[in-house]
């Protein structure tokens, strides 16, 4: 499998170095303006390999002709988020760079599986999908996946046990309006819904939410292991066929008509192949709802 990663600061080189560790790849393209960066990348990364002993081809480079043939496309370019600034800000000045790429892939692959891991995730899969450059099946985000791998270290922490032990859900936006299933999260088998108070889940909503900006509180930059480590389990599940959660462009499902929202999901190469379909209990449904009419998808 080929996979291109565009830009190679810290989330997409850490996308590439995960892989390596993985072994999920056997080509990688990384694409960045920033020769100097890419000649550093080459070294790291070629040496990872290396040292594992794999057999992957590595190519850092500036030229868009390289990715052709690519199987799937990452895009991890574009500006972090800064201590204090909202995902929304981010917004036009990353769909700028977005497009201007996916532009630049069009010419050399048709419609590869695009992912993208640039905030804000869902409204750039928005913008993304209004400028028809791939096919909508085949265009998603990678945001739920990192959000539910916080909500089960945070219920992890809370019953002071294995992350194995937990299984969680969530729908929604990569923002602070993301639902956090309670009725579909189990520890031992068993609802948190049953094993938390209000009070005691009100919190761990608080710590999942919060996640990404204590990181830049501490680091003074985005995230990007936890990231690239998510963005990873996406591209494993094509092969596992398992449903996790992500940004995908939904057709009526939920109401939602042509825009991005994060759902469960199962994709392989040729994009999203089902949706796992959930009975929400009353407060979910109504979070669901107000997060929706906040931003327009549906009408009061």
């Amino acid at each position: 499998m080929k996979i291109t990663i565009i830009g190679a600061g810290n989330v997409g080189s850490s996308v590439a170095y995960a892989m390596i560790l993985r072994n999920v790849a056997s080509e990688l393209v990384l694409i960045d303006r920033n020769e100097t960066l890419l000649l550093a990348r080459d070294l790291e990364l070629g040496q990872s390999i290396a040292a594992l002993n794999l057999n992957i081809k590595l190519t850092c480079t500036s030229e868009y002709d390289e990715c052709a043939g690519s199987d799937i496309v990452i895009f991890c370019a574009g500006l972090a988020r800064k201590d204090g600034q909202s995902r929304d800000e981010l917004l036009q000045v990353n769909a700028d760079i977005m497009l201007n790429c996916a532009k630049k892939v069009k010419v050399f692959v048709n419609d590869p599986l695009f992912i993208i891991l640039t905030n804000p995730v869902d409204f750039l899969l928005n913008t993304l999908f209004e400028h028809n450059i791939f096919d909508s099946k085949k265009i998603i985000a990678m945001a739920g996946t990192l959000d539910n791998a916080r909500f089960k270290y945070e219920l992890a922490k809370k019953f002071e046990c294995n992350t194995k032990d937990i299984d969680t859900k969530l729908l929604g936006f990569h923002n602070d309006d993301m639902v956090l299933l309670k009725s579909h999260s189990l520890y031992k088998g068993q609802k948190i819904s049953e094993l938390l108070d209000e009070e005691e889940f009100d919190d761990i909503e608080n710590e999942v939410k919060t996640g990404g900006a204590k990181v830049i509180k501490h680091l003074k930059t985005s995230a990007y292991l936890a990231p690239a480590v998510a963005c990873i389990r996406m591209v494993e599940a094509i092969r596992t066929g398992e449903f996790l959660p992500m940004s995908v462009i939904l057709h009526g499902e939920f109401g939602i008509e042509n825009k991005a929202f994060g759902v469960l999901a199962r994709i392989n190469l040729n994009g999203v192949i089902e949706l796992l379909s959930l009975e929400l209990d009353e407060e979910e449904k109504n979070k669901l709802k107000k997060s929706l009419q906040k931003y327009n998808y549906i009408k009061d």
